[in-house]
C-alpha cells in the first residue's frame, strides 16, 4: 500500500468520525422547539465546527499528501540520480572491464612473445655452451701444439747452440790447420824423401792406438792423441769406461799432438777420461 493510499484512508475515517458525532446529536433532539431551535443552532455551529475543523484536517492533509508527493519526487529524482549514476559506474566498470580484457589479452601475446624470446635465449644459450665446449677443446689442442712448439724451439736452440759450439770448434781447427799447412809446405821436400824411404821399407803389423778423451762439447770430442800417434782424418775409433762399449768418434780433426771428431752410435755419454782405441784392420 503506497503513502497516498494511507493518507486517503485516514482522512475518510477521520471525516466519517466528524459526521458521526454530529449525526448522533442530531437524533438526541430535545421536544422543546425552542430548546430544539437552541439546540439546532448549537447543533449548527458545532457542525460548522465540526466542518471547519474537517477543512482545517483536509487542509493538513492536502498538505500531507502534498509534501509526501514532494517526498515521493524527490526520492523519485533521488532515485532516478542514483539510478544514472548507477548506470553510470556500470557503463564504467564494463569500460574498465572491457580495458581490462584488453590488457589482459595485451598481457597474453606479451607472454607468448616473452616464452618464445625464451626458448630463443634457452637455444642461443646451448648454442654458447657447445661453442664453450669447442672453445676449451680449441684451446687445449693448441696449448698441447705450443707446448709441442716450445719443445721443438728449446730443441731447435739446443741444436743452434751445437752448431754454433761446433763452429767455433771448426773454425779454430782452420785456423791451427792453416797453421799445420805452412810447416807442411816448409818440409815438403824432406817428407816426400822420408816416405820414399819409408816406403822401401816393409810396414810392422798395426796396433791398436790408445788415448784419452780429453773434453766434451756438444757431440764433439776432443782426444789426447793425434798425428803423431797415426790418428788420420775420417778416422772412427771406439770409446770405453772400464772395458764397456760407450760410443764411436770421427775424427774430422788432427793435430800433431791431438785431434777432435763427432760422437757417433752413442750408448752411454761421453764423459771427460773415457778412453779411445782404434779398431785393428
Amino acid at each position: 500500500m503506497s503513502i497516498l493510499t494511507k493518507i486517503c484512508v485516514v482522512l475518510v475515517l477521520f471525516v466519517s468520525v466528524m459526521a458521526s458525532g454530529a449525526f448522533l446529536r442530531l437524533i438526541s433532539v430535545e421536544r422543546s422547539w425552542k430548546q430544539s431551535y437552541i439546540n439546532q443552532l448549537e447543533r449548527a455551529d458545532v457542525a460548522n465546527l465540526a466542518a471547519a475543523e474537517s477543512k482545517i484536517a483536509m487542509r493538513k492533509v492536502l498538505a500531507e499528501l502534498a509534501k509526501a508527493q514532494d517526498v515521493g519526487r524527490d526520492s523519485q529524482a533521488a532515485l532516478a540520480s542514483a539510478a544514472d549514476a548507477h548506470a553510470a559506474a556500470l557503463a564504467k566498470e564494463a569500460e574498465a572491464t572491457a580495458q581490462a580484457k584488453g590488457d589482459i589479452i595485451a598481457i597474453k601475446a606479451s607472454l607468448t612473445e616473452l616464452s618464445k624470446n625464451l626458448e630463443t635465449a634457452q637455444e642461443m644459450q646451448k648454442l654458447l655452451a657447445s661453442e664453450k665446449t669447442a672453445l676449451a677443446k680449441s684451446l687445449v689442442t693448441a696449448n698441447t701444439a705450443a707446448r709441442e712448439l716450445k719443445k721443438e724451439s728449446d730443441d731447435a736452440s739446443v741444436q743452434i747452440r751445437r752448431l754454433e759450439n761446433m763452429l767455433k770448434h771448426y773454425a779454430l781447427l782452420i785456423k791451427d790447420l792453416r797453421a799445420e799447412i805452412i810447416v807442411l809446405q816448409q818440409t815438403k821436400t824432406a817428407t816426400v824423401a822420408d816416405a820414399d824411404a819409408a816406403d822401401a821399407t816393409p810396414a810392422p803389423p798395426a796396433q791398436a792406438i790408445t788415448g784419452r778423451i780429453t773434453a766434451v762439447d756438444s757431440g764433439v770430442a776432443s782426444i789426447n792423441i793425434g798425428r803423431a800417434r797415426g790418428i788420420k782424418d775420417k778416422m772412427v775409433l771406439k770409446v770405453f769406461r772400464n772395458g764397456e762399449f760407450v760410443s764411436h768418434l770421427r775424427i774430422d780433426l788432427v793435430r800433431p799432438d791431438s785431434a777432435a771428431g763427432i760422437i757417433l752410435d752413442k750408448k752411454l755419454d761421453v764423459m771427460q777420461g773415457d778412453e779411445v782405441a782404434t779398431s785393428l784392420k
